[in-house]
């Protein structure tokens, strides 16, 4: 009886030896892995509560919730206030049915039906604790594809689910938003060290936009990575008035643009310029690759082109030699990876300046040669230079134009004078006679007899005569 005795004992000295052992493993797990989603497998990628400011929501739905506590090392433990004020740390943890784990850096505690309500968390916590939640209320997530590339456009399908059943409630459905997150891992080694964190798209169950049916409680929809590449965290976060849950996958790198641009620019106005897509991932088939875009030329006008699958590895695509200035192509990748995944990318913009080459006529060509042979002909003697004569300009006689208007104006005023007047050119110029004949003077009586004007014209000139004054 003893012995058997001694043998419970031992094997209940075993079992508790086992489970400290576990114990310490889960934590090494937690410390090895920052993130805390190693704890426990099933809930790796499961549901969390987000902690702010050190305060968290307990919904009443939920059954258990483990909470990992990240604080800086040699700092005491943390303790956790309920919402009706009490308080549970390490010391009394037992007593209240609450298992807590206390090491130098973190507090791992897990609690079973944890009473509803805002609760906090006093200590000096490090933002990468985390809040896992084992309850009915559970938001699922699918799974990126491994190989991201940079502006990709990536589906995403989420499930809001009560009891596994999908939330489709009226109340609900106005409310549930889920936001896709990207956060930076703030790694030298990558591009997007110091990105922070990237809010890329809210998907709704509206059956709007990408979403494929309203109310049946399935988020699907689409978003593109436009963002540096880098390593990145997905983080989908769906809230409600009531509770909160958020699920964080694991990190993922996001790689460059597969695809890399060659010009080759026209050198004669008649040519053509030539841009080849050239696929630098590997991950690519390049003889699955479809491109379509548009290109703006310099002018603005835009022309639209497609580049369809061939066995080709390269795509060409010949542009106009239109005008000079810029030249923009946008365009869009369909393509397959190597296994067999479609992708969908919008390549960067791509640009190039060009500049028209006008031709050179033949005659000023055949000139140019000559010239160029005389050049090269000619002894060092240096060659008299003749300069052209240049022909002096005559100027238009303007002064002679308008004397000439002046005169034909001139005579015509006068000949249309001369017809008014009733005159001739010898009365005009004629000399009128007003002095008094002198023979007749000289001698009144003599000649012969004249006519009665005459003979009137010397009576009154006898008559001017007798007016003089008598001799006293």
């Amino acid at each position: 009886m003893a012995k058997l005795i001694h043998l419970l004992l031992l094997c209940f000295s075993l079992q508790l030896w086992a489970q400290d052992a576990t114990t310490k493993t889960e934590t090494q797990q937690v410390v090895d892995d920052p993130a805390g989603l190693s704890l426990l497998p099933d809930l790796a990628a499961k549901n969390q509560i987000p902690l702010f400011d050190n305060r968290f929501r307990i919904d009443y739905e939920v059954e258990e919730i483990t909470m990992v506590f990240f604080r800086k090392r040699g700092s005491a433990s943390v303790i956790l206030v309920r919402p009706d004020g009490s308080k549970i740390n390490v010391v009394n943890a037992r007593k209240q049915d609450v298992d807590w784990y206390d090491d130098q850096t973190y507090d791992l505690i897990k609690i079973k039906k944890p009473t509803p309500g805002p609760w906090q968390a006093l200590g000096q916590i490090l933002p990468e604790s985390k809040i896992m939640v084992l309850t009915d209320i559970e938001l699922k997530v699918d799974p990126l594809p491994d190989h991201l590339m940079t502006g990709e456009t990536i589906k995403v399908t989420a499930t809001l689910t009560n009891g596994g059943k999908p939330i489709v409630a009226k109340d609900f459905r106005d409310l549930l938003r889920l936001d896709v997150l990207f956060i930076s891992s703030n790694d030298a080694k990558y591009d997007n060290f110091g990105a922070g964190v990237i809010e890329l798209t809210t998907l709704a169950d509206d059956g709007r936009n990408f979403d494929e049916r309203p109310r049946d409680g399935i988020f699907t929809g689409e978003f593109k990575l436009e963002m540096k590449p880098g390593l990145w965290q997905p983080k989908f976060v769906v809230k409600t008035p009531l509770y909160t849950r958020e699920v964080t996958q694991e990190p993922v790198i996001l790689h460059k643009s597969p695809i890399s641009y060659e010009v080759a620019q026209a050198t004669k106005a008649e040519d053509l310029h030539w841009l080849t897509f050239k696929v630098t991932d590997p991950m690519i088939n390049p003889q699955s690759v479809a491109l379509q875009g548009k290109v703006r030329f310099p002018n603005n006008e835009v022309q639209s082109f497609t580049l369809g699958e061939s066995a080709e590895v390269d795509k060409k695509l010949k542009i106009v030699n239109y005008a000079s200035g810029t030249y923009k192509v946008e365009s869009t990748l369909f393509a397959q990876t190597v296994n067999g995944r479609d992708v969908v990318i919008t390549l960067p913009m791509t640009s190039f300046v060009a500049e028209v080459v006008e031709p050179v006529p033949v005659a000023a060509e055949e000139g140019a040669q000559s010239a160029q042979s005389s050049e090269v002909a000619a002894t060092p003697v240096a060659a008299p230079v003749i300069e052209p004569v240049v022909e002096e300009e005559k100027s238009f006689p303007w002064v002679l134009v308008i004397l000439s208007n002046i005169i034909i104006l001139g005579g015509g005023g006068f000949a249309i004078w001369m017809v008014a007047t009733d005159r001739s050119f010898k009365t005009l110029f004629s000399k009128k006679n007003n002095s008094m004949d002198l023979e007749t003077l000289a001698m009144p009586g003599s000649g012969d007899a004249k006519t009665t004007s005459s003979g009137q014209k010397n009576s009154k000139s006898n008559d001017i005569l007798e007016l003089s004054m008598p001799d006293d």
